[in-house]
């Protein structure tokens, strides 16, 4: 797989963590309140460390890091829409989402939360088991930028890293581990590498 498409695999749960995140950041309010140009310029600098951890994790170029920037929707005033936290939150409310009503929108962004953080955890890892600096500091870096982009949500951000990695380890480190599984053999052993040293490092194994 390309450097841009490792990347984009990391930067799509990114864009739905920023999304999700303006919307929290709003108080929960019709999304017509929420401006995503002004949460990431209010919230640059927190961005800014999960951008410089995954940049280290997959060791990508300044001209690949640059296309999270230039795609993310804050530069041109996008707008957070239903059909987008519909895609984020794996549909959890049928469409149209009736995000007027509070409930419906702080389900949506509870599961976006829970959805998007265990999906970027496992990009991060699959990214580490095939560039950047290695087992001995990629696994530091991952429960780094997981641990950020939960502070971004709003939420803490230990705390998160600990259920992402719980959930991680169960919705995909089984498809990638068992013997049946498409992984090759040394790859396989590359992920379980990394999952033992994720949960040394978030449970204290």
């Amino acid at each position: 797989m390309t450097e841009r498409g490792l990347a984009y695999d990391v930067f799509a749960p990114l864009w739905g963590i920023s999304e999700l995140a303006a919307v929290s950041a709003a108080g929960a309010r019709s999304l017509e309140d929420v401006s995503l140009t002004d949460f990431v310029r209010t919230r640059r600098a927190e961005l800014d460390g999960v951008l410089e951890a995954v940049r280290l994790i997959g060791g990508f170029s300044a001209d690949t890091m640059a296309v999270f920037e230039r795609q993310g929707g804050w530069n041109s005033d996008g707008e957070v829409t239903p059909e987008s936290l519909m895609l984020y939150s794996g549909c959890i409310e049928a469409y149209p989402p009736d995000t007027d009503d509070p409930a419906v929108l702080r389900r949506m962004l509870r599961m976006g939360a829970d959805l998007q953080s265990t999906a970027l955890m496992d990009a991060l890892v699959g990214v580490a088991t095939v560039r950047g600096p290695g087992p001995a500091k990629a696994p530091v870096l991952i429960v780094e930028a997981v641990r950020e982009a939960g502070e971004l949500l709003g939420a803490d951000g230990g705390q998160l890293a600990r259920d992402a990695f719980r959930m991680w380890r169960v919705a995909h480190l089984p498809s990638a581990l068992r013997p049946d599984a498409p992984t090759p053999p040394e790859a396989r052993e590359r992920v379980r590498a990394y999952a033992h040293a994720l949960e040394e490092l978030l449970e204290g194994a």
